[in-house]
């Protein structure tokens, strides 16, 4: 009971009362800082004109708001104020001595305002500016002056508070301590063997708790290394689905080179039954076989390494030929939709880092949503651009766009979400995975869409560390 009392008593009115020392400090410090940029505002007004002269204006009269206000504030008790922001003595006797020099000023920079609203040539003699401007230049030094012993004694009396409340303080530990080894022969001896248990029981529950999170933390790590897995699973299904969908259309780009294999050998071997075979002819036939036939080999290639289930490879790969190697696979379907694609590759980009087969794949997905969109709109001048460049030293900008029916504004925060798709019967994860992708190659996505003008994705890849 004696120590709430003296809490009540002796610490919270201190407490109070040092609580509101800071602000009022700060304030009495501002106001030293508020006139002299009410003086330079005024200077800037006798002196400049146009567009500096108007703002000079405008911070007069907001600074003279605030440093009136201010004084105010400062000068403020009643009833109220008992205990919070009481000024002692000193502090009014400094405050009284500072108001000739404050409202001299105050009413100096309140007639150079009133003055700049009227028009000059309107202007009478008794408001001119430059008597203003004298006024607030006599008093300046004598309030800064002033004011920096009005903020000397409010500094002096919160030190003093605080030291009186420091001994304060010392006073109530010594009679806390005094209070604490009264009762302690009472309670502390019986229930030092409960505190004991606790201990002993608090560091069992501590360590079930450690064993309890080793635990969590491998059932996370395992199931991130089966999302890993379901991931590189579903990627691969999706290239699958992808190659599939684009079978005819392959079949078609291989028929063309095995068709022209057969005439060429067809050719040779008619020549070669003649009594003298042209040679060269033979040859020439010959060497376009044998192109052919690595062109159609190149096309395999392409489709069996971006369709096999492979473990994701970290290697060093250029993002301009990821995109030729996604031309090789996509040609086809976009021939057969007659869509041209256009392909804008910078020179003398640095060497990327991470697994170009998952790239090719975000880059396919992104392609064949373009050609998608562009056979449902039926433009009449489609456009598909495929864009690598540099944006800045250590990244390489991957963008496909098009002009096609494009993306519903309400739609386009919602387009990276699973399960979500603008298209009919879409199961809405491709642009998951393709983000998903990027994020694991430390990338950043984005897109952006204009409706039946310009639709655009792109995606940044930092560059290999060599």
């Amino acid at each position: 009971m004696v120590l709430v009392l003296g809490d009540q008593v002796l610490v919270q009115p201190y407490l109070m009362r040092l609580t509101t020392d800071a602000p009022v400090i700060n304030v009495a410090g501002r106001q030293r800082m508020l006139s002299q940029r009410l003086v330079k505002a005024a200077l800037v007004v006798n002196h400049e004109g146009g567009e500096r002269r108007e703002a000079a204006i405008e911070e007069m009269k907001q600074v003279l708001g605030v440093w009136s206000a201010s004084h105010d504030w400062l000068l403020v008790e009643d009833a109220r104020t008992r205990w919070i922001g009481r000024n002692s003595v000193a502090v009014r006797e400094g405050l009284a001595g500072l108001a000739p020099s404050f409202l001299a000023m105050r009413d100096a920079a309140q007639h150079l305002i009133e003055a700049e609203v009227v028009e000059p040539e309107e202007r009478p003699r008794s408001l001119e500016t430059q008597p203003s401007l004298s006024v607030l230049l006599d008093h300046e030094a004598d309030y800064l002056r002033k004011m920096d012993r009005i903020v000397g004694l409010y500094e002096r009396e919160a030190r003093g508070r605080i030291e009186t409340f420091r001994w304060v303080g010392w006073g109530l530990a010594v009679l806390s301590l005094a209070a604490l080894a009264a009762i302690g022969r009472l309670i502390f001896r019986p229930t030092l063997g409960l505190v004991r248990r606790q201990v002993v029981e608090l560091g069992q529950a501590r360590d079930e708790l450690d064993a309890r999170v080793r635990e969590r933390t491998g059932e996370l790590q395992a199931a991130q290394e089966r999302h890993r897995v379901l991931l590189e699973q579903y990627s691969h299904v999706g290239r699958t689905q992808a190659v599939g969908e684009m079978a005819s259309a392959l079949a078609h780009e291989l028929n063309q080179p095995l068709g022209a294999i057969a005439n060429y050998a067809e050719g040779c071997l008619i020549l070669l039954d003649t009594p003298e075979p042209a040679l060269g002819d033979i040859r020439e036939a010959l060497q376009k076989l044998r192109s052919t036939t690595m062109r159609a080999a190149r096309i395999i290639e392409q489709v069996r390494r971006f369709v096999s289930r492979q473990e994701p490879s970290h290697e060093r790969f250029e993002a301009n030929q990821v995109v030729k190697d996604v031309m090789a696979i996509l040609e086809a379907e976009a021939h057969r939709r007659g869509i041209p694609i256009q392909l804008e590759l910078a020179s003398g980009l640095p060497l990327l880092w991470g697994d170009p087969v998952q790239i090719q794949q975000v880059l396919v997905n992104l392609v064949k949503n373009a050609l998608e969109s562009l056979a449902q709109t039926q433009t009449q001048h489609p456009t598909l651009v495929i864009t690598t460049r540099l944006v800045d030293r250590d990244r390489v900008e991957v963008s496909v766009s098009d002009n096609g029916e494009g993306i519903p504004p309400d739609q386009l925060a919602r387009i990276f979400d699973a399960y979500f798709s603008t298209r009919a019967g879409g199961m809405g994860m491709g642009l998951a995975i393709c983000r998903t992708i990027v994020e694991a190659h430390q990338g950043r996505f984005q897109v952006e869409s204009e409706p039946g003008i310009r639709t655009g994705f792109r995606f940044q890849l930092p560059a290999a560390h060599i």
